[in-house]
This record gives C-alpha cells, structure tokens and sequence, in this order.
C-alpha cells in the first residue's frame, strides 16, 4: 500500500518539460529576488512573476545559468505569448513568466529576448534554444488542437527576430514540432 501511494506521489510529481522550463525560470526568480538585483522582477507564485522590459538582460546575466535561462524563456514566452491570443485557457493551466511592456508596442512581442533594439544581448546557446523550444512546442501542442492559427502566430514572432542563428533554430524547432501539420499551412 505504501509502495503504491509513492508511485503514485511520484507519477503525479512528474512535470512535462514546458511545466520543467517554467518551474526553472520561477526558481530564477527567486534566485534573483535573494540577491536583490534591482526591481526587474515583480508579481508572486500565486498571480505570477513579470519582469520589466527594459531589465530582461539583466534577469538573464545575474541568472545562475545565463544560456539555459535565455533558452527557457524564449521558449516560454513564445508558448504563452502565443496562447495569449489563440489559447487563453491554458494561460491557467501554466504560469508563465511575463515580460511587462512599456514604450514601443512592437518590443513586447518574444523577439525581444533575441533581437538587440537597446542592449546588446549576450548568452545565446542556439542548439539549447532549438531543444528547449522544440520540447515544450510538444507539450503545447498535444493540449490545443488549433495547430494551423499556433504554427503561425509563432511563426510570426520568429520571422521578427534579427538575429539569423536564433530565427533559424526556432523556425527549425517550430517545423519539426509541426512537420504532420505543416500541409495544412
């Protein structure tokens, strides 16, 4: 009896690898919160964490893996930033880490995180950022079923993005992710 109550603990424990990505972001946070590294982050576990627009750089710098921490959000921001617009019900069912937007509209969108409109953006691991988005496009994609409107309100986030090396992995991941849809685009 106790050895089936632990494998189900267990089994019920287990988080898909969009809940991994987000659960590590949040954990980024904190980390973030305890060395007090200005007030890019706001919100709380409960409501959610929002980091400020202009700080995103130096969320990603003061993290304790600055490569993982940029892929994991590009690949999160991406999902939920897409979700917002074709899947607001799984906005509840996940909580993603904002970025809270001010001054030009365009900015706000996930090609922020890669293209360098102010500041230089360092710490781009594009094999991970590949992995990671293809990895959590998987989750997202087996819990909506509007592929074709997903597929392309993500593929128009990445066609904004500057930086060839970041545009192509993510379009890449993007297309592997979707290869059985991709004849109804």
């Amino acid at each position: 009896m106790i050895v089936m109550l632990q494998n189900t603990l267990d089994t019920n424990m287990t988080l898909n690898k969009l809940e991994e990505q987000l659960d590590y972001l949040q954990y980024q946070v904190e980390l973030h919160r305890v060395k007090r590294k200005g007030g890019a982050v706001s919100g709380n576990e409960e409501r959610g964490y929002r980091v400020c627009q202009c700080t995103t750089e130096r969320f990603i710098n003061y993290s304790s893996n600055q490569w993982s921490t940029r892929a994991a959000f590009i690949s999160t921001w991406l999902i939920g930033f897409n979700a917002s617009e074709y899947n607001s019900d799984l906005l509840y069912r996940y909580n993603f880490l904002v970025v809270s937007g001010h001054g030009v509209p365009y900015d706000q969108c996930p090609s922020w995180l890669v293209s360098p409109p102010y500041a230089k953006k360092t710490f781009y691991n594009y094999p991970l950022m590949w992995e990671y988005f293809e990895e959590a496009l998987k989750v997202y994609k087996s819990e909506c079923t509007n592929h074709r409107d997903m597929y392309l309100g993500m593929l128009k986030c990445i066609e904004r993005m500057k930086d060839d090396e970041a545009h192509g992995c993510l379009k890449a991941a993007l297309d592997n992710a979707f290869a059985d849809d991709l004849i109804l685009v």
